[in-house]
């Protein structure tokens, strides 16, 4: 059985927080102030880790969906855990529409939306029939070229004279309150409490003992670097960065060295196509193991066709425009009814519950 190492389990994380975010932009709703609201998100999140680490550490040996039973008794705590897969798979079908609609619109307009999203559900399905290998190697094959990517477009950045300071100032204009707005609670969710379904996978790493201090320094590397972007993007656009599908797509459109090096808006398709697949292989793999593990299937590759299927289905319909995919599926749905529930409120009851339960024992 394959066992995830150290630099896999480092780039599987850090690739997974940064996901869509890294064309999407962060905290557009705070504006110019975006940068900080990533950096407390980043802070917040880091405890949030936490929490999931100690569930862990309380639950040696088991995955995500194996903790509610071990706690709450299999009547209850099954049908609570079955609640993670579903949640992976409604992600899964949500990146399958980010996909949709980014690459029809950048750079295959006449493309029919059910190639572009039939072909990357094809993909999914076979890296997650490959299981857990299969995706160490994307994590490890991934990393160099997403930090190489990003170091060329930062050193292009400043060679191309669209960088502004004065389209920082003045830092918390509006006060406190738009900025709190994009923590709390979409920013501790968003990269960060998403995190727990890495624990479908935790105790299959090779260092049990180092999947703290990895999950952290990738925790703060990821929440860095969308910062360093959100910045970035503010340099250049100031507060008309807010107003921008995607803004560090279009970033990457303004570099312009000598009118040689121009229009590397494929950087930003890169990207997404890089993270979006790393993000989703996790998602459905947790999703189809889950499932498995509280049925206690033989084997979850017969859930990997239907379990894509349903993704693609759902990535197809859930949403008739990328408007409505963001502003009413995630912050008016997604983020209070599917995060802050899975996310946060369960996992801070798991975790009394099982404090609770060995402090009877001793």
């Amino acid at each position: 059985m394959h066992k995830i190492s150290v630099y896999q389990l480092f780039a599987i994380t850090f690739i997974f927080q940064l996901g869509t975010t890294i064309v999407f932009g962060f905290g557009g709703a705070a504006g110019r102030d975006a940068w900080i609201g990533e950096l407390v998100s980043c802070c917040l999140g880091v405890f949030v880790i936490l929490i999931y680490i100690a569930l862990m550490r309380m639950n040696p040996g088991l995955t995500l969906v194996q903790w509610f039973p071990a706690q709450f008794g299999r009547k209850i705590g099954t049908p609570l855990a079955f609640l993670y897969p579903l949640m992976s798979l409604y992600i899964v079908g949500r990146i399958i529409a980010d996909i949709r609609d980014m690459v029809s619109t950048t750079v295959l307009a006449n493309t029919p939306l059910i190639i572009i999203a039939g072909v990357f559900a094809i993909i999914i399905a076979y890296c997650v029939y490959g299981g857990v290998e299969i995706l160490s190697r994307l994590g490890e094959m991934f990393l160099p070229i997403v930090l190489f990517l990003v170091f060329i477009e930062v050193i292009l950045l400043f060679s191309s004279s669209v960088l502004h300071i004065n389209n920082v100032l003045p830092i918390f204009e509006k006060g406190w309150e738009p900025v709190w707005k994009v923590v709390y609670p979409p920013g501790i969710t968003q990269s960060f409490g998403e995190t727990l379904v890495l624990a479908m996978f935790w105790p299959e790493t090779k260092s049990p003992n180092k999947v703290m201090k990895i999950t952290i320094l990738a925790t703060l590397l990821s929440g860095i670097l969308i910062t360093i972007f959100d910045m970035l993007a503010i340099l250049v656009f100031g507060d008309m960065f807010s107003g921008f599908l995607y803004p560090l797509y279009t970033l990457l459109s303004l570099i312009s060295i000598g009118n040689f090096i121009e229009n590397l808006q494929m950087f930003g398709v890169l990207y997404l196509l890089m993270t979006a697949l790393l993000k989703s292989v996790v998602h459905m793999l947790a999703a189809v193991s889950g499932i498995q593990q509280l049925t206690n299937m033989k084997s979850y590759r017969v859930l990997v066709v239907p379990a894509c299927a349903i993704a693609l289905f759902l990535g197809m319909t859930m949403s008739q425009n990328i408007a409505e995919h963001i502003y009413h599926h995630h912050f008016e749905i997604l983020v209070p009814y599917v995060w802050m529930p899975l996310l946060l409120v369960l996992p801070v009851i798991l975790l009394i519950v099982t404090w609770l339960r060995q402090l009877k024992k001793k």
